[in-house]
């Protein structure tokens, strides 16, 4: 996979804080303002990692200013957080 594909720190925080706040669950509908303020970054870093998982069919746009974690993205949320929300493979 290109370095380019794999997710970075923020994409992996972002991933954990709408995981967490949507409840742990698919299709739940979470202030992207919410999100943006729980990870404290900018807004072009969070801009940036819900791309790099709406590209990847992990998050979708739900409504104007929400996101949510799509079934795929929810299986990988959980992955990640089986693994501490370790990046590494092994």
């Amino acid at each position: 996979m290109p370095a380019t594909q794999i997710a970075s720190a923020l994409e992996c925080d972002y991933l954990r804080v709408l995981y967490e706040l949507a409840g742990r669950k698919a299709k739940a509908a979470v202030s992207y303002g919410d999100v943006k303020t729980e990870l404290g970054r900018s807004a072009e870093e969070c801009d940036e990692a819900c791309d790099f998982w709406a590209d990847r069919g992990v998050v979708e746009w739900t409504t104007i200013g929400h996101v949510a974690l799509t079934h795929l993205g929810l299986r990988r949320a959980e992955r990640l957080a089986g693994r501490g929300w370790s990046l590494s493979r092994f």
